[in-house]
């Protein structure tokens, strides 16, 4: 018999919180009389400059979202957490359409921040990279990382304390991979559950309309003496994102665990963190988009399963001595697996010729991309204070390992042995950063910001059998092996502020950027048969001369926070050079006539913009207001190709989001009403189609959510979205979903969720 790994985690947490019984138990009443005499604290950031610091002393523009946000928004997926900022947005693939590689992924990729996304934004987990987003496997040039490849949401949001968005360029401070801004993901920690007492807990579930997902959490801490320990599990199950149209998404059912303990334990100046997170999701899927597309290859049926898990441990020290010559170090060491796995199978119909039916070829396929990371990370903190003149000094190491291994597997009736199909050579990825910043305070009004980190990047393909084997199969007048990746490049950065009062604050930054192409850029190797896009079909072949991409960010801004509410408006400029792009034509054919694609550093591109937003207390104007507030933001962003003057598709049309709320003085119940609109698509790049894109035109939609406390250990959460029912399309799916559907099916298929809701019901202990 075999016990399913979330019984394991739910056995272990109920024992843990069953055994344990606080020694000096603190009432519910007694903590509510000590909230309530607790100062409102300010909001505060610490993406920005790795330092915990309010919001109005950072310069810069950051998006966060903490759990009780979550949870009321009805967050269930990555889409959901950048839902309501206008220049954040979550790709999502309704389906994959290719009717002859039919075992895409559906469902969210990745994060678009400001018109950048794939393998451009970085995706921290507690300071722990994530795995880059694969796409020898996509092939959707609607998108600039492709459509219905391996995406990277390794994760659920109910195991999140805080995310945290900077929108920019960022590779000063997080080197490779930040070029187009970074995303912090915290996950709970004891403190979360155990408040002013020795023992807490959770109990959660969760149901979501859209999908008609469940999802339960179940999680406890216990505090005794200088030891802390923290378990929770979390578990999802549902079906097929709903839309709006008359053509239905494809069948799909999925199910997700995920597990998080962690020990700490603190004495004096000294503190340790252990940590083990274990994640995992099975999809399956009936891709009808497939068998119904213009180009029907295996068309009697089409069955996909995806499998996504990741594993880590994590050792943190925390070293904060009273008097020393550095005044906190932190150091984390990590180890961290992830796969993410697709198995395929497919039939295509069968065939009479002369009267003799000849029966449709079964073709099984199975995907598989692995990568381990092994690293450590370290950061020492000192302020030095000379007269009016205050340094706020931090230097730090980031050294990491990473493995990426694939496999590529076909059989199809008719052939007698498997067929190796490897995507990329298995390659070690070895980076070193050294990074340092300077926050200079120079009198109470200035703050300046320099700071500069040195990467050092190397990528080792391995030239194992199998992907030689491949080599071998290719032309070889057109292939060139990959060699080594060795890459030394430096990221400055330089903030300076003022605050022109106690209350407000003129900022400007500029920062240069890096990304270094993947081990799968460098080795990928991709076969596709004819279609439409490709009528003699298409060889994508390696490319071992790939430079790293670059960017300069400049951004001018404006901040404001007091009593009333506060406001922010930025504007800002990116040059990105040497951009790279997949899929690239290079105008030749191999020996069998097949179209040779590769991977370029193509060009140039610019992308600029800017964003307002501000939140206003009724209560400064009319103390009988108390409670109530409203809210807005707006953000346009352009983006333009340089090399030929086009439009950057990954661009997302001007957008605005409004909301009025109430909060009882209690805080025992609320409700808030967010309106969100977006303007009509106007700025596309047909040259990247296979036809002409299909333009969004505007549309609003209306949510409401709200909750009530009735005791003080138990919340009601229920909200609906799109309350009206508006029929509309979102950019960021659209422009992927065009690539072999055909553009009315894609149309239809690729709407946005109709009216839905959301409920949800915790009770705390």
């Amino acid at each position: 018999m075999r016990i399913s790994p979330r019984w394991c985690w739910f056995a272990a947490l109920t024992i843990t919180v069953a055994a344990a019984v606080p020694d000096e138990p603190v009432s519910k009443e007694q903590e509510k009389n000590d909230d309530a005499n607790l100062p409102e604290l300010p909001e505060t950031v610490v993406i920005a400059t790795r330092t915990r610091r309010n919001w109005l002393d950072t310069a810069g523009t950051v998006s966060s979202l903490n759990q009780e946000e979550m949870v009321r928004r009805g967050v269930e997926d990555l889409g959901g957490l950048v839902k309501y900022d206008p220049l954040l947005s979550g790709p999502f693939d309704f389906a994959s359409g290719d009717g002859a590689f039919a075992y895409g992924s559906s469902g969210y990729s990745g994060f678009n921040i400001r018109g950048v996304e794939g393998n451009r934004i970085a995706i921290e987990l507690d300071g722990i990279r994530q795995p880059p987003q694969y796409v020898s496997t996509s092939f959707d040039m609607g998108a600039s990382d492709g459509s219905g490849g391996m995406g990277r949401d390794y994760f659920d949001p109910a195991m999140f304390d805080l995310v945290e968005v900077m929108k920019g360029g960022a590779s000063a401070l997080y080197g490779s991979d930040a070029l187009g801004g970074v995303v912090s993901m915290k996950t709970l920690s004891p403190d979360d559950f155990l408040g002013k007492g020795d023992i807490g807990g959770l109990l959660r579930t969760q149901y979501f309309s859209v999908n008609e997902g469940l999802a339960s959490q179940i999680g406890g801490a216990v505090r005794r003496g200088d030891f802390e320990v923290m378990l929770v599990w979390a578990g999802r199950e549902g079906h097929e994102t709903q839309n709006n149209g008359t053509l239905p998404p494809n069948p799909v059912d999925f199910t997700s665990s995920a597990g998080l303990a962690k020990v700490g334990w603190r004495h004096g100046e000294n503190a340790l963190l252990l940590t083990l997170e274990s994640y995992e999701r099975n999809t399956g899927s009936n891709a009808r988009s497939a068998i119904l597309s213009p180009f029907q290859v295996f068309n009697r049926n089409v069955l996909n399963s995806q499998l996504m898990t990741r594993e880590r441990v994590g050792l943190e020290w925390d070293y904060e001595p009273a008097n020393g010559w550095i005044d906190r170090l932190e150091t984390h060491a990590y180890w961290q697996d992830s796969v993410t796995g697709s198995d395929n199978r497919s039939r295509s119909k069968d065939v009479t010729i002369g009267g003799i039916t000849i029966p449709g070829r079964l073709r099984n396929q199975s995907i598989r991309f692995d990568t381990n990371l092994l690293g450590l990370t370290s950061i020492a903190r000192k302020e030095i204070v000379a007269g009016d003149i205050t340094h706020g000094l931090l230097a730090g190491i980031d050294v990491s390992r990473e493995e990426g291994v694939n496999r590529f597997m076909r059989f199809d009736t008719g052939m007698p042995w498997e067929r190796d199909r490897i995507s990329f050579a298995p390659s070690t990825t070895t980076r070193l950063g050294v990074f340092v910043q300077d926050e200079l305070k120079l009198g109470k009004r200035w703050t300046v910001t320099p700071g500069l980190r040195a990467d050092s990047t190397s990528i080792d393909p391995e030239l194992s059998p199998g992907y030689l084997a491949r080599l071998a199969s290719l032309d070889q007048n057109t292939v060139e092996p990959p060699r080594p990746y060795d890459n030394v490049a430096l990221s400055p950065r330089l903030d300076v502020s003022y605050k022109t009062t106690d209350q407000t604050r003129l900022y400007a930054a500029w920062s240069h950027g890096i990304r270094n192409p993947t081990a799968e850029e460098l080795s990928m190797i991709f076969e596709h048969p004819a279609s439409g896009g490709s009528p003699v079909g298409s060889v994508t072949v390696p490319n071992p001369s790939l430079q790293e991409e670059t960017s300069e960010s400049f951004k001018a801004g404006f901040k404001g926070e007091s009593d009333v509410g506060k406001v922010g408006l930025e504007g800002f400029y990116t040059f990105y050079k040497n951009y790279i792009e997949n899929g690239v034509r290079t105008g030749r054919v191999d020996d069998e006539g097949h179209d040779i694609l590769t991977t370029l550093n193509r060009g140039e591109a610019e992308i600029y913009g800017f964003e307002v937003n501000g939140e206003w207390q009724a209560r400064s104007w009319r103390p009988a207001l108390d409670g109530w507030s409203l809210g807005a933001s707006t953000g346009k962003a352009v983006g333009i190709n340089r090399t030929d003057d086009t439009w950057l598709n990954s661009v997302e049309p001007w957008k605005t989001v409004g909301w009025i709320g109430y909060d009882a003085p209690d805080q025992s119940y609320g409700v808030r009403l967010t309106a969100v609109h977006s303007a009509a698509v106007k700025h596309v790049d047909d040259t990247t189609s296979q036809s002409r894109f299909f333009r969004p035109p505007a549309w609003t939609t209306l949510d409401v959510a709200a909750y009530w406390k009735p005791t003080d250990d138990l919340t009601l959460n229920a909200g609906v979205n799109n309350l009206f029912d508006e029929k509309y399309w979102s950019w960021s799916s659209v422009r992927r979903g065009n690539g072999h559907l055909g553009g009315s099916a894609t149309d239809d298929r690729s709407t946005a969720p109709g009216t839905n809701f959301h409920l949800s019901l915790t009770r705390t202990f």
